[in-house]
């Protein structure tokens, strides 16, 4: 390095990590990163250097440009976090040696920042029970106080434009692409293409209102649990964006809605709801509801990308990899259930004719959604002691396929998937359904319960179907005991929903191969959003099917 004006980043790196190199002499310095900058936390303070990257949505690549946004970064995280960020410090180079704040030729700069309290982090706070809707009524007022303190000028109003959100989500895509495959399947990614332009192609009116009622202000842009700390101080709103005004000069419903996200990530999904009213209401802005799932998707689909990106970055040690590819497939996985049901609890429903492909197709759902998939079969031997390999089919109203058995079924399986949706927001129901009194059950418990249901029937022709049974007979190795032997009562029992009052309909032709077979399904779910639900459905009755 001696003679060096531009030190490797391992030897900045290095520098920074030695305690002796802080004037105040701390006992020891511990090293974090994200994709965009090296954190080091030398007590009391923080220093952040900004890596020296362009990404295309942002440019550090230049020691000039890394100073500029140094300097924008105090400027700017002093309007919610006050007192904590002290100013931009210069390392410099001299007699080949680095040093903070020297007489040397500066080298790199660092935004040095008081340490905030580890227990004072919300996301900590939370996982530790420590706060609850009070802590977040707090945050919602000084979030709407400092909205509201923000004048409505044209330069930031016209960020509001369809067009110009569109750059954002476009450029996202883009971005994303490349971990198609690998962070977000390939069904996905298409599933959030198409969502995103369906929703911009129906709703620009909705974004005209949202700027005309100025609710497009400056406003944050990064409004994660680990951007908020509450301690003695108050609560300090920190890390907000800096190096792009187009991702700051925001709907304020986009801001709530990365927190909202960031809530329903963490399984928060009450407060996530909480702290949506609150803004609403503070803000008198009822049009929230209208762009929030949206806004929540974008949020989620940002974080994926982040998260991949420094997944793939070379120096990131191979444990952070991989929590951060795990991360990036969680968010990712929940920005497709905001586009595919909203923030709303919801139960797929995989039903139909024996050898249709039910299980098949729920337990492809239950993969590429992350959610539970609660199985009629499965309960069924499970309440009856009967182990699950076991063939245990004695006739239609025999064993364990009595009417007084399938009803218990039928009970335990929409009590559990039901319980599933209101704690994880989501869950897949396998079983047939092949009378409209259980369909009409399920709607009747998930209205009283607030869960929306999306009917999936699986169907295939005759002729496929009995081979299916006929395999799985040979094979032995289904947990169904269904096969073509009861083919015959089984249709000549089975109760056509015409129509499923209260819930979603869809067909799923499992002849498709399987990625077709989403690709079609999440299309028609999306499309079915702008539709009432279907009306009154079915003639009623009982049984004992085999499922």
């Amino acid at each position: 390095m001696p003679g060096s004006e531009n030190p490797k980043r391992q030897d900045l790196i290095d520098f920074l990590l030695e305690p002796s190199s802080y004037p105040h002499g701390p006992s020891a310095v511990k090293h974090l990163q994200t994709h965009i900058s090296d954190i080091f936390i030398a007590p009391p303070y923080v220093y952040k250097v900004k890596k020296p990257v362009n990404l295309g949505f942002l440019d550090f690549s230049t020691l000039e440009r890394r100073k500029h946004f140094c300097t924008a970064e105090v400027e700017l995280n002093r309007r919610l976090c006050p007192g904590v960020y002290l100013g931009v410090e210069q390392i410099t180079l001299g007699d080949g040696k680095l040093s903070l704040g020297g007489s040397g030729a500066a080298v790199e700069y660092a935004v040095r920042m008081r340490q905030l309290p580890e227990s004072g982090f919300l996301l900590n706070m939370l996982g530790e029970g420590g706060a609850g809707e009070d802590e977040l009524s707090r945050i919602s007022r000084k979030l709407v106080d400092f909205y509201m303190s923000q004048p409505r000028r044209e330069e930031v109003t016209v960020y509001g434009l369809p067009e110009r959100i569109r750059v954002n989500i476009d450029e996202n895509l883009s971005l994303s692409r490349r971990f198609a495959g690998i962070t977000i399947t390939q069904s996905a990614y298409d599933a959030l293409c198409y969502y995103n332009e369906r929703f911009f192609a129906k709703n620009r009116g909705l974004f005209l209102k949202r700027m005309e009622d100025g609710f497009i202000r400056d406003c944050h842009g990064d409004l994660h649990l680990g951007n908020i700390c509450l301690n003695r101080d108050g609560i300090c709103i920190y890390d907000c964006i800096e190096f792009n005004e187009r991702f700051r000069y925001i709907d304020t419903a986009s801001d709530i809605a990365f927190l909202a996200m960031d809530l329903d990530y963490n399984g928060f999904h009450g407060l996530s709801r909480f702290i949506v009213g609150e803004v609403s209401r503070a803000m008198d802005d009822p049009g929230i509801y209208g762009v929030i799932d949206f806004y929540k998707c974008y949020r989620a689909f940002v974080r994926g990308k982040v998260e991949s990106i420094k997944a793939f970055e070379p120096e990131v040690p191979g444990d952070e990899r991989k929590e951060s590819l795990d991360r990036a497939g969680r968010y990712f996985r929940n920005a497709l259930r905001y586009a595919l049901f909203g923030s709303k609890p919801a139960v797929i429903v995989t039903f139909g004719i024996i050898g249709t492909g039910k299980s098949t197709l729920a337990s492809m759902l239950s993969e590429e959604l992350s959610c539970a998939s609660v199985s009629s079969d499965a309960v069924r031997k499970e309440i009856t002691g009967t182990p699950r390999g076991e063939r245990s089919y004695e006739g239609w109203e025999g064993g364990i396929y009595t009417s007084g058995i399938t009803e218990m079924t039928y009970r335990e399986i929409i009590g559990r998937a039901l319980g599933e949706a209101a704690k994880h927001r989501l869950a897949v129901l396998d079983a047939s359904f092949s009378k409209r009194l259980w369909r009409d059950y399920l709607l009747r418990e998930a209205g009283i319960k607030g869960v929306s249901v999306y009917f999936v029937r699986t169907s295939a022709t005759l002729d496929e179907v009995e081979l299916r049974l006929l395999r799985r007979e040979k094979e032995g190795v289904s947990i169904s005991d269904a096969g073509a032997a009861i083919l015959p009562r089984f249709l000549a029992e089975w109760e056509e929903p015409v129509d499923i009052k209260g819930g979603r309909y869809f067909e799923a032709d499992t002849e498709r191969p399987g990625r077709g077979l989403l690709d079609a399904l999440f299309r028609a779910i999306m499309d079915a959003h702008a539709l009432p639900p279907a009306g009154q459905a079915g003639c009623a009755g009982g049984g004992g099917d085999a499922e």
